[in-house]
């Protein structure tokens, strides 16, 4: 079953859920407002909070592309210390775009605050002007509520495409009650604006399959190159979703037939679209960073190996919370989302139980049925490609067990808890109908 057929939830609605999917969509985004915004101010600063803050001048130096600012070596000769000169190789800067354009659209002007030192506690970088302003803490917090917003909504979006709006609007709410979520978007850092571009990639990926057309191909590819500006990571999905694309296209002319009368033109454009995706997703991540722009792929491969070099730092100093490989990576995630501090059980009844990941792991069998019954071609197949290559991805790297590293399965979680709670409901209509 390798070609599209039409999802169920993508069939012309009812005039019910005409009324339904906007008002269900509109309760979602208040939930999300409600859960968000309520607790930017509820939480004691934390340091890397400072540097992301800090970063929020890449917006006004983006102005400046071919400025010494962007040039590594130029802060070698100026006297920086080891931690300043490698700033440029820490994070790549969407997240700080983001940070920024949300502090300018609340009036706050880009901060002019040091870099913050680890070596040093809080009073010696307060002192030397590294530490920023309430007003600049807030502004750049309430951003990465507004970003956790639009994922909550995101969600119900992909979820009408997978099952009925009960299940996207639960998988939605799970998302924006869920204490990670909330954790993610009241935190001024880059965590929430990577959940955002997976999300975003992943619905944009069900509407190339609905309609395979270029611009929403460039669209998904800019989507995920963004999503690699803002961690690397995201930037395997396009890999993926291209060899998905060689699969669909070689299947097609090794089988010579059509599945389901599908035009044979419309599955191999489908296929070229997706092995285009790579090459729009990298234009666009190194578009998006100056500092890689004299040597795109050396500079490239910095990122890369400071970040892996970063993770083998924090697993010494932080030896309880290292992760040895892949498969301790998923026993720590499960144990998280199982916890009094990290599940919906634990904050609404304060008890630790594996029931949610239990329902997120009925939806993704349901997911993959989905997924047979309607073809590797369709929006559930890829949006299932890009949620499931993220959580790949994140298991095999994980280094430490911190709690913002778990975002893309918390999402993963969300999309395929509102499967299960979607399908149920639908079950008991018909028994009850």
């Amino acid at each position: 079953m390798l070609l599209t057929q039409q999802d169920d939830a993508l069939s012309t609605p009812s005039f019910a859920n005409r009324i339904t999917i906007p008002l269900l969509g509109a309760l979602v985004v208040l939930l999300a407002i409600w859960q968000f915004f309520s607790a930017v101010d509820d939480r004691e600063f934390h340091r890397d909070e400072a540097r992301w803050i800090h970063r929020a001048v890449y917006l006004r130096e983006l102005l400046h592309p071919f400025s010494d600012y962007w040039d590594e070596s130029t802060w070698r000769t100026s006297g920086s210390s080891a931690d300043e000169i490698y700033r440029l190789r820490a994070q790549p800067p969407v997240g700080s775009y983001v940070i920024g354009i949300g502090m300018l659209l609340q009036g706050e002007p880009l901060p002019h605050i040091g870099y913050w030192n680890m070596d040093h506690d809080d009073a010696w970088n307060a002192e030397r002007g590294n530490k920023p302003s309430d007003a600049q803490l807030l502004a750049a917090r309430r951003t990465t509520a507004a970003v956790g917003v639009l994922t909550a909504l995101l969600i119900y979006l992909i979820g009408l495409r997978l099952t009925n709006p009960v299940g996207a609007a639960a998988g939605a709410a799970f998302f924006a009650l869920h204490p990670l979520a909330i954790y993610l978007a009241t935190f001024a850092g880059s965590d929430i604006t990577l959940i955002f571009f997976i999300a975003l990639s992943a619905w944009l990926a069900a509407r190339v399959a609905e309609r395979p057309t270029w611009s929403r191909a460039i669209l998904l590819g800019i989507a995920i190159g963004l999503g690699g500006g803002t961690k690397l990571s995201p930037l395997g999905i396009a890999i993926v979703l291209a060899l998905l694309g060689v699969i669909l296209i070689g299947w097609r002319w090794l089988s010579g037939r059509n599945d389901h009368g599908m035009a044979k033109k419309g599955i191999d454009k489908l296929g070229l679209l997706l092995l285009s995706t790579p090459f729009v997703a990298a234009a666009t991540f190194v578009a998006s960073y100056p500092y890689l722009w004299p040597d795109p792929i050396r500079h490239s491969r910095n990122l890369l190996d400071y970040r892996t070099w970063g993770m083998e730092v924090q697993s010494t100093l932080w030896t309880q919370v290292a992760i040895s490989g892949p498969r301790e990576a998923v026993q720590r995630s499960w144990h998280r989302f199982a916890s009094e501090d990290w599940s919906l059980l634990g904050r609404f009844l304060g008890v630790a139980w594996p029931v949610e990941l239990w329902l997120a792991l009925i939806g993704a069998v349901i997911l993959a049925w989905l997924i047979w019954k309607r073809g590797l071609a369709s929006g559930t197949a890829l949006i299932a490609v890009v949620l499931g290559t993220m959580v790949v991805i994140t298991f095999g790297g994980m280094g430490v067990d911190w709690a913002r590293y778990h975002g893309p399965i918390l999402l993963a979680m969300a999309v395929c808890t509102g499967v299960t709670v979607g399908w149920v409901t639908r079950g008991l209509k018909d028994l009850t109908s």
